[in-house]
């Protein structure tokens, strides 16, 4: 309760920026760690293993039309221009925690498949990275330029 205190009342205090910053670094420091352990785990090639073409239309419809149109249906009534709703809708939120919900769900109850259900979430996560690692900057630029407009 502090902290919401603190940002509302110190919003443009240097040390508000400070903090930001910093937990920004820690952000993509731990992020890096986690995709060097995920790298280590795909090299094995046991995560992949039960990627089959079904797995792999799971992952692109995943990330091309339900993270999407998710993302449309939030956003219904809000005021943000249908550009951003877009890039919002497409990139969405990290997916990393798929694996942590994964874990737990597995371990809750037992499922059939489970390694069907890793290679799903590995997939989705694969191409994730490659998709919007290659086209993160070009889609914001456009944004911006948008924006300027």
């Amino acid at each position: 309760m502090s902290a919401l205190a603190f940002r509302a009342t110190e919003r443009r205090h240097e040390y508000h920026e400070r903090l930001h910053d910093f937990v920004e670094q820690i952000e993509r420091l731990l992020m890096m760690i986690l995709l060097v352990v995920f790298g280590g785990a795909l090299s094995t090639g046991g995560l992949l293993q039960a990627v089959s073409w079904p797995v792999v239309l799971f992952a692109l419809a995943t990330l091309l039309l339900v993270r999407p149109a998710a993302a449309w249906i939030g956003f219904a009534g809000r005021p943000e221009p249908n550009a951003e709703k877009a890039v919002i809708g497409f990139f969405g939120i990290r997916g990393i925690g798929s694996v942590y919900y994964l874990a737990y769900a597995l371990d809750r109850a037992p499922f059939d498949g489970a390694d069907v259900l890793w290679s799903a979430a590995a997939m989705v996560i694969v191409i994730s990275i490659v998709l919007h690692g290659a086209t993160v900057t070009p889609v914001m630029r456009l944004l911006d330029r948008k924006r300027k407009r």
